[in-house]
């Protein structure tokens, strides 16, 4: 039985992904919402823009609540691609709030309110945007007063 070892910054970013996962469960009951995770060790295939977490309604009755709720990207290298391409792909999506956990800076980026934007790659970016600190109390939107410190996301140093 082989195993996979990831090099040490993707072991990073697995064990972010996994603890961010445990507190969203804890956050959305799983009545209402469904916590959807991509497999850390499996390959990306080239052109890939799946998510590494999404939050989605349970039950959606309409086209609109098939949207997601919170989009997380965990990053472990350079934020740039996240930060713009993939920002301006989720928000012209229509996806309210969209974050991303930089392992290696140990921040989170938290970009909420998509809007119309002619200069952004996809024709969408956001309004708010906001870089949190590792001491920084932070919420999804739907479930403000779930707070988590960004540290509580991050894996030990």
């Amino acid at each position: 039985m082989s195993t996979t070892v990831l090099p040490a910054h993707r072991s990073l970013a697995a064990t972010s992904q996994r603890m961010s996962e445990n507190w969203l469960r804890n956050v959305f009951s799983p009545d209402l919402y469904t916590v959807l995770g991509r497999d850390p060790k499996a390959e990306v295939p080239e052109g890939d823009h799946t998510p590494d977490i999404t939050v989605v309604r349970a039950h959606p009755k309409t086209d609109a609540e098939h949207i997601p709720v919170l989009v997380i990207d965990i990053e472990d290298a350079d934020t740039d691609y996240d930060l713009a391409e993939q920002s301006s792909r989720v928000a012209a999506d229509g996806v309210t709030e969209y974050w991303v956990l930089d392992v290696i800076a140990r921040q989170l980026h938290i970009s909420r309110d998509p809007r119309f934007d002619a200069s952004a790659p996809y024709g969408f970016s956001y309004k708010q945007v906001r870089i949190c600190s590792p001491n920084a109390l932070v919420a999804p939107q739907v479930a403000e007063l779930h707070l988590a410190q960004v540290v509580d996301l991050l894996p030990r140093e």
